[in-house]
């Protein structure tokens, strides 16, 4: 299962799975390294080596299994503390479904790439006004992008 996260401030988009991390299991540190995420790709380096060296590499192994159960969940809550956010309504219930974000956790939903219900209520009330002439063309483009939040 994947989420799409986002950064509204930046318009940078993070594709993060949830659930168990093959990668992580198979590749020990290297996804931490192709993901950018250097704080936990100097922790997981550490712990193998301190693990894989007094143990023949079976330490590493152990720890890698025990980790990726982990890894996805504690990556996305750091792009989340740094202002990351669900893009939509997929993306925030894949994470409340795991448990990787509080039920009832608010973020903005400006530009998330959707309409709401309601703002397609007002777009049929506006472009109501405009057919009868009550307002203008520049008048209902002016409103318009006020209700889509461009």
């Amino acid at each position: 299962m994947h989420a799409t996260l986002i950064n509204r401030n930046t318009n940078e988009h993070k594709d993060v799975k949830v659930g168990f991390s093959w990668t992580e299991f198979f590749w020990g540190f290297w996804p931490a390294l192709f993901r950018g995420d250097w704080k936990w790709l100097i922790i997981i380096l550490l712990v193998d080596l301190a693990f894989g060296v007094f143990t023949w590499g079976g330490g590493s192994f152990f720890f890698n299994l025990i980790f990726a159960f982990f890894y996805n969940k504690l990556y996305a809550n750091d792009l989340l503390n740094s202002g990351f956010e669900p893009a939509d309504d997929y993306s925030y219930n894949a994470l409340l479904a795991k448990n990787y974000i509080a039920p009832g956790r608010r973020f903005s939903n400006a530009n998330n790439g959707y309409t709401s219900d309601s703002q397609l209520d007002q777009l049929d009330k506006l472009k109501e006004l405009l057919d009868q002439g009550a307002i203008t063309q520049e008048e209902y483009d002016i409103k318009k992008k006020q209700i889509l939040g461009l």
